[in-house]
């Protein structure tokens, strides 16, 4: 089977990226020829050279070209040029693709569905989405469902902001399949705590990701004079940086210079953050699922969430973790001094997690699943 895999987004190598190298190396196990389009050069067209794949690149006009979200908030005017020169690019992206003539065509995001997606429906081919964000794009969302053959989601929470009338007129296009990590890269690796300024004595209570409202780090922090007071051995790190975009939530933080914060920055080595970290708090407004969670979990590292998105069908509250209402501080609080307190109650949480890991968040089993969905499809077509 020929699939065609599509990433929006080549210019980093995050969570989603690495997914769709997950998912491309599942496929060659399987002995599926596959290739992968880009928009652009960048990190990630470097990764898949350095595995051995030779990506496309199929250029964005110029102002479908905007990284990020600042494409949402054009001006009419320049919108209606956006509309003109999408339509252009879709029926050339038709006639690339009955070239090529894949089987089926993968987009790792809504803005490759948009696109490649309309070209691959125009074309007769079925279009696949993993969908990873419970985050609502508006009247964009609306064209989800009917364009796929299959919309595979990372929890019920992203479910959500599909239409009603949708849901239930497409219900059949609808899969559920956890991402996952590979577990055995967070077994039994050195820490760093040393070079993360950490100490023996130390509770280190981290929060990983971008630095956004989303991920809501003011939760934390707002907390922190408080939480030494009641804690004085807890140590709060902040693992990630603030994008341009979120330059101000960043500088509006309170206490990033209380001497109990210690802000990291951006880290490569996760397996060996998860090991030098003694609780995980995610504390989200909206998270599709939160891969960190299950990074933590692997590492044996208790998890402390909000009941937002998907993480309450990650962490079970009372045994592998806690779930919190986000807005609560002093529940917040009393679930980080019940931790902070019992190294007792930490590992026989961190080893609940662990085996919640392995059933459930294997990420070559899961994305197996995700392949043999996509077979499935492309054997109907033949």
């Amino acid at each position: 089977m020929k699939i065609i895999f599509v990433e929006s987004y080549p210019q980093v190598v995050y969570g989603q990226q690495n997914t769709l190298l997950s998912l491309l190396g599942v496929a060659t196990e399987h002995r599926h020829e596959s290739l992968v389009v880009c928009t652009a050069e960048g990190p990630f067209c470097d990764e898949l050279r350095n595995i051995g794949l030779e990506p496309a690149i199929l250029p964005y006009p110029s102002h479908l070209s905007t990284y990020g979200g600042a494409i949402y908030r054009y001006g009419w005017r320049r919108k209606l040029s956006m509309l003109k020169q999408l339509a252009g690019y879709v029926l050339n992206l038709r006639q690339w693709l009955k070239s090529h003539r894949p089987d089926v065509v993968f987009c790792n995001d809504m803005r490759g569905l948009l696109t490649m997606g309309v070209a691959a429906r125009l074309a007769g081919i079925p279009v696949v989405i993993w969908d990873k964000l419970d985050k609502p794009h508006g009247v964009l969302d609306w064209f989800q469902l009917p364009l796929v053959k299959l919309n595979i989601i990372i929890s019920d929470a992203v479910k959500k902001k599909y239409p009603a009338w949708q849901k239930l007129l497409f219900s059949k296009r609808i899969v559920k399949v956890y991402d996952g990590a590979y577990l055995d890269r967070f077994y039994n690796i050195p820490d760093v705590r040393h070079e993360l300024g950490l100490k023996p004595e130390h509770v280190a209570l981290a929060m990983v990701g971008s630095i956004n409202q989303r991920k809501a780090q003011d939760r934390l922090l707002r907390i922190v004079p408080e939480l030494v007071q009641r804690c004085p051995q807890a140590r709060v790190l902040l693992i990630g940086e603030p994008d341009d975009n979120s330059q101000p939530f960043y500088a509006s933080l309170p206490n990033l210079d209380h001497p109990c914060v210690i802000q990291t920055g951006f880290r490569s080595d996760m397996p060996a953050v998860m090991s030098s970290i003694d609780i995980l708090l995610i504390l989200s407004r909206q998270e599709g699922m939160g891969l960190v969670t299950v990074e933590a979990m692997a590492a044996g590292k208790p998890v402390i969430g909000t009941r937002s998105g998907g993480i309450p069908e990650v962490v079970i509250d009372d045994k592998t973790g806690f779930l919190v209402d986000g807005d609560d501080d002093a529940v917040l609080l009393a679930a980080i001094e019940k931790l902070c307190d019992s190294k007792e109650l930490r590992e026989k949480m961190g080893q609940a997690g662990r085996e919640r890991a392995q059933a459930c968040f294997d990420r070559p089993i899961q994305h197996a699943k995700v392949i043999k969905m996509m077979e499935k499809l492309g054997e109907a077509r033949q």
